[in-house]
């Protein structure tokens, strides 16, 4: 047997090497399928297949909704706190969300990007630290912290960091671990955490104890014997209990993994059916060319028939050589994966979940082995079959083998059509709406806008007052300076982050079973001047706006549009919750209508938003927007901006600097990326079936070349002959077409939650794309069939 199958292969070998056209032609049509399916499932397999770096990362969970969000809910601590208490289900639930801390004490202030955290957080992980221990249960108030592998590389990545002390935000920390590179959590990059309750003044912050101050992520651990569905089943039980303290909670578990990847899980295992469509594509093609070349040999074959060769053995020796036609494809094709893994990280694959764990390892390897194994025998098997029933007479003639021939290259024809018009209608429609994204206002004008965050320490600047003074100062000395036309802090900026959402009531109404929510803003004056955002009616904000004024806001127009259709907003007030000091709701007054703006990114569209003044409701850092002067570009700000903030304070940190529009483009990363990588194998399959279709009429007109000379001789025209030719071939891509559609109109609820502003049934897409296929196989089938009605019949006839 061995010996039978090392025969088999040094004759396939010698075959390719007396046709070595066709075998590049085969090798680099398959390497390019093979490639690109290899490339999209390493991104698969790093982001959505590998396990998550934490001991049974399956029973790791996290408080969510149940409805899928793109942005995931958040919680305050006293709802934690009343989970952590009531649940049995889950051990270890922890709180944790993300802070900048003002590094100090090590040169010019420096913000570093951590965590608070609330419970046994690194329990919840199940991962010890690399160097030193984690927080003991005791040390709730401690201030102790733990770094990052990658923090603490940069701090010279020396065992003796353990007990040195770090200022962070004026307040000196003391490092006890050193977390292991792996390590990391969703939603930002982490460098330091430290207990919350740590912080000056944290037991009677807002954070710990309004419930309506939602800014944490709640995380914990499956208990031994414990399941999802257990899990779920107790926090039903309790729900109503909960939401009679908090109407907005959301209550249902997912597992931190299907958390981590559901913003872009869907995109993925689209990207991933596109290749496979490509890769199809590539074999329909090789197969085509298969079906040519065993023509080429129909006589060698039916020799070997003549002479007691069985059916078997024919197939054997044919798999044979498309396995190793494939083989050489598959080693190309990791080859170019390689290359394009790196290039789809670069297109923006960079910025998805875990996308530093994507490599092209060992089981990326056998996947591209199985898809070789699979399109070797896949395109090898239609031709083997075919060549070797048949009888050595008519193996050595003509006749019926050019009928089942001709019917299997339509067959693939019309395939070929169906998958390129699918593939083709999706990147269609991922560019259109990526175009409508981009044309989309984003309600501010970005142009000469420098933006950068700052970071206020609570030691420093926990007294609402001197942070109120902090921010009027900067921007007071800014707003002086001649480079600057404009000058705001903004706990928000459009595609910036640090978003707040609260529930509102209005006035003279019942407070609501469940509030509707508002994008919360608080700003500086000269914020909304500072992005150019239109006053609508009323005024801004002012600086008459301070901590013992009356309360007011700025609204949105969606805000003003939803809360007082058809009224003027303006006089109007509403509460946010809490009480004054006679147990009356606080009511806040709108005192202005604006623009709306989409803080969090295009996608997520024009949200309600309200602006309050930073003075009545301070925020420890903000994003500062500055406007330059006519005629200067915006980075030029960058050294104006760092000099005004050290002589106001050297000890908060500037961070994130960049201008608006480089942020605004950032926000259009995800969906830039499918729409380059979904409209790149768009091309790759209209050149596939291009290909294909002229390959496929070429060889027609090749074998049918007497039949059309007869024809000719006869009187027919050379019109006629192109009639023919290219009718053929359209009543083909017709078929093909129809299925293709059916098939578009089938996926289109797939493509649905990855549109912006559009439907997966849009017309003018599906009829554009059809017409261009259309009009491609068209050309396709036009060349071959000019080139049979240019030749001289006599000579034809002459040749037989």
């Amino acid at each position: 047997m061995l010996s039978d199958v090392s025969m088999d292969v040094r004759y396939a070998l010698r075959t390719m090497r007396q046709s070595p056209v066709f075998t590049v032609a085969a090798v680099l049509v398959l390497a390019l399928g093979i490639g690109v399916t290899t490339a999209l499932f390493s991104v698969v397999d790093g982001v959505l297949l590998r396990p998550l770096p934490f001991p049974e990362p399956e029973r790791l969970v996290v408080m969510s909704s149940e409805q899928p969000r793109r942005v995931p809910p958040r919680y305050s601590l006293p709802s934690y706190e009343d989970l952590a208490k009531r649940m049995t289900q889950v051990r270890s639930l922890s709180a944790y969300t993300g802070h900048l801390f003002n590094l100090t004490g090590e040169g010019d202030a420096q913000q570093v990007r951590g965590a608070w955290v609330v419970g046994d957080f690194f329990g919840a992980f199940g991962t010890k630290p690399v160097l030193g221990r984690t927080f003991a249960p005791e040390e709730r108030e401690a201030r102790v912290v733990v770094l990052s592998h990658a923090r603490w590389q940069k701090t010279g990545g020396s065992p003796g960091v353990l007990g040195q002390t770090l200022t962070l935000d004026g307040q000196p920390y003391t490092v006890i671990g050193v977390m292991p590179p792996s390590f990391t959590t969703f939603g930002f990059t982490t460098e330091v955490w430290a207990p919350f309750d740590s912080q000056p003044g944290a037991a009677l912050s807002e954070e710990r104890l309004e419930r309506g101050d939602r800014a944490f992520i709640v995380a914990g651990r499956l208990a031994p014997g414990a399941t999802l569905e257990s899990a779920r089943h107790e926090l039903k039980a309790m729900s109503e209990e909960m939401l009679a303290l908090d109407r907005n909670l959301s209550l249902w578990l997912v597992t931190y993994g299907e958390q981590l990847t559901s913003n872009v899980s869907l995109l993925l295992w689209v990207l991933l059916g596109a290749v496979t469509l490509v890769l199809m594509l590539a074999a329909a093609n090789v197969a085509h060319l298969q079906l040519a070349r065993s023509a080429a040999r129909q006589r060698e074959l039916g020799i070997r028939v003549a002479l007691g060769a069985g059916r078997g053995r024919l197939v054997r020796q044919l798999l044979t050589e498309s396995v190793l036609l494939a083989l050489l494809g598959g080693v190309a094709g990791v080859l170019l994966a390689l290359w394009a893994t790196d290039l789809v990280l670069m297109l923006g694959g960079n910025r998805l979940p875990r996308s530093d764990e994507v490599v092209v390892h060992g089981r990326v390897l056998l996947f591209a082995l199985g898809v070789t194994l699979t399109t070797g025998v896949g395109v090898g098997l239609v031709p083997a079959l075919q060549r070797s029933q048949l009888s050595p007479g008519v193996v050595l003639g003509r006749g019926a083998t050019e009928a089942s021939r001709g019917r299997t290259h339509a067959v693939l024809v019309v395939a070929e059509v169906a998958l390129a018009l699918m593939l083709v209608t999706g990147a269609g429609l991922m560019l259109k709406s990526f175009w409508r994204m981009h044309q989309a206002d984003p309600g501010v004008d970005a142009s000469g806008v420098f933006v950068a965050r700052l970071s206020l320490g609570t030691e420093r600047y926990g007294d609402t007052e001197r942070a109120a003074n902090f921010h009027r100062e900067l921007t007071r000395r800014l707003a002086a300076r001649p480079e600057v036309a404009a000058v705001g802090v903004g706990q928000s900026l459009p595609a910036g982050g640090d978003i707040r959402r609260s529930g509102y009531w209005l006035e003279g109404t019942e407070d609501p079973p469940v509030r509707p929510n508002a994008l919360v803003n608080t700003a500086t004056p000269g914020f909304l001047e500072a992005l150019r955002v239109p006053l609508l009616a009323g005024r801004g904000l002012a600086d008459s706006d301070g901590l013992n004024a009356p309360l007011v806001m700025v609204v949105s127009e969606r805000f003003a549009r939803d809360v007082f259709p058809g009224q003027d907003a303006v006089g109007r007030r509403v509460s946010f919750g809490g009480d004054d000091a006679d147990g009356n709701p606080l009511w806040v007054t709108v005192v202005g209508v604006v623009g709306d703006v989409a803080y969090a990114g295009i996608e997520a569209g024009h949200e309600p938003t309200v602006y309050r003044p930073m003075a009545q409701e301070p925020y420890g850092g903000g994003q500062l927007a500055v406007r330059a002067a006519a005629g200067l570009v915006p980075q030029a700000l960058e050294t104006v901006v760092r000099a005004e903030l050290r002589a106001v304070d050297s000890q908060v940190a500037l961070a994130q600097a960049a201008t608006l529009e480089e942020r605004l483009s950032m926000d259009l990363g995800q969906p830039r990326f499918r729409a380059v990588l979904l409209g790149a194998f768009g091309v790759l399959a209209l050149v596939l079936a291009a290909v294909g279709i002229y390959g496929v009429m070429s060889y027609s007109v090749t074998q049918r070349a007497q039949e059309m000379s007869i024809r000719m001789a006869l009187g027919a025209r050379a019109a006629d002959v192109l009639r023919l030719v290219v009718g053929q071939a359209l009543r083909r891509v017709g078929l093909g077409l129809v299925l293709g559609l059916l098939g578009a109109l089938a996926a289109h609820r797939i493509m649905e939650g990855l549109l912006y502003g559009m439907g997966a049934l849009d017309v003018s897409v599906l009829a554009s794309v059809s017409l261009l296929l259309l009009g491609t196989a068209w050309l396709a089938s036009w060349l071959p069939a000019r080139r049979a009605a240019s030749v001289d019949p006599a000579s034809v006839l002459r040749r037989g």
